[in-house]
């Protein structure tokens, strides 16, 4: 690695092509030294604004990957070279670890977990979380077909999202003056992702068999980003239109108004598909201009043709003891009509926010040994218990 310093820039470049200048007050204020950083949280002791505009590289050390600059303020810090070309190559953080694999219809074996290995096994459990940064969705086999069985799963990632439903709730048929949401009928469900009016979205949806014996009920799962992918590469015009016309999504019932304004389609500045949305029952398309809804319109019947297409959505059925976890922002999933009169079909769904995902997995990566993410409890609290 090359390493060139004018004072108010430090350029790194390599053999390979990689070239980047940093600032010095950028590389001042990134320092690591415990004087500006708390080492155990990485937060900065300093504010930003408190240090020196004009701040300037004065001395600078280079042996193997460290890197060590002295600056005109006195400070001093000590780099990776390797991490601050990580930092000028992919300036985004990823949510979770790996590389997305998009799928179709075809995709097979069908990632599947055992419970019992996940509770005995962190490196199977990091696998798991593994699949879903691949995937997007796993399978969990043999949970207790009892109404909080799912819990047992949810204990090893952390804790579930509450919802003015609750935490852990039915999906099942009931009578019609009890009916709140669609999934509580024996209706087909159009694909959707789930509550794209909440802020924020929930972020993985899980969902648990006790029963299904009655005809029909089978589950699809359509890889939001695969669709995404080829909108882009196939009718770009028609995937602007989806990334930019603004969808107001609402939900209103006697205790709650639940709304929010978003595309189909989110895109981060470096092109990367990030959050894609779905649901026909509840989206409101806002009147912007009438020529690029005319585009509009033809995108979404296109999106919506994709979605449902029988070479691109996966389709099966949950046997009692079966769930599976979904990236909410990923995973368009929905489920075929069924006649009650042939049998039943209960299912119980909770939710996990993408943090809460997030950190496990990565944690799990640093330490194999890493307990799940609890509240902490205070040492008041602790003391009036005690």
């Amino acid at each position: 690695m090359n390493i060139q310093s004018t004072g108010s820039r430090l350029t790194l470049s390599d053999s390979d092509g990689f070239s980047h200048t940093f600032t010095a007050f950028w590389l001042r204020e990134a320092s690591a030294n415990p004087e500006h950083r708390d080492l155990r949280t990485g937060h900065k002791l300093t504010d930003a604004d408190k240090l020196p505009l004009d701040v300037a590289i004065a001395t600078v050390q280079h042996s193997g990957n460290v890197l060590t600059l002295g600056f005109s303020d006195g400070h001093s810090a000590t780099y990776s070279v390797k991490r601050l070309r990580q930092l000028a190559e992919r300036p985004y953080t990823e949510e979770l670890l790996g590389e997305r694999r998009l799928w179709d219809a075809k995709l097979s074996p069908l990632p599947r977990y055992p419970l019992a290995t996940l509770q005995s096994d962190p490196g199977t459990l990091r696998g798991l979380l593994d699949d879903i940064a691949e995937l997007g969705f796993v399978l969990v086999e043999d949970i207790p077909a009892e109404l909080n069985g799912m819990s047992s799963f949810i204990d090893l990632i952390g804790f579930m999202r509450i919802t003015n439903n609750g935490a852990i709730e039915d999906i099942k048929a009931v009578a019609a003056e009890k009916v709140y949401d669609l999934s509580m009928t024996p209706r087909a469900l159009e694909p959707h992702v789930d509550n794209p009016y909440r802020v924020p979205q929930p972020g993985y949806v899980l969902l648990h068999c006790l029963s299904n014996d009655a005809e029909g009920g089978e589950s699809g799962l359509t890889d939001g980003y695969f669709v995404a992918d080829k909108m882009r590469r196939e009718y770009p015009d028609l995937f602007e239109a989806l990334c930019t016309v603004p969808i107001v999504w609402r939900y209103a019932d006697d205790q709650a108004i639940l709304e929010h304004t978003s595309p189909f389609i989110d895109v981060r500045a470096d092109g990367r598909i990030d959050h894609i949305r779905f649901h026909g029952r509840c989206d409101l398309v806002s009147p912007v201009d009438p020529d690029k809804l005319d585009v509009f319109f033809r995108a979404r019947r296109k999106y919506a043709e994709l979605i449902r297409a029988d070479d691109i959505q996966l389709r099966f059925k949950l046997q009692p003891g079966e769930m599976f976890m979904v990236d909410n922002h990923r995973i368009i999933h929905s489920r075929r009509s069924f006649k009650l009169e042939t049998g039943s079909r209960h299912m119980r769904q909770a939710y996990i926010d993408r943090d809460v995902v997030s950190s496990r997995q990565k944690t799990l990566h640093r330490n194999l040994a890493t307990k799940p993410w609890k509240a902490r409890e205070s040492d008041a609290f602790e003391a009036k218990r005690t």
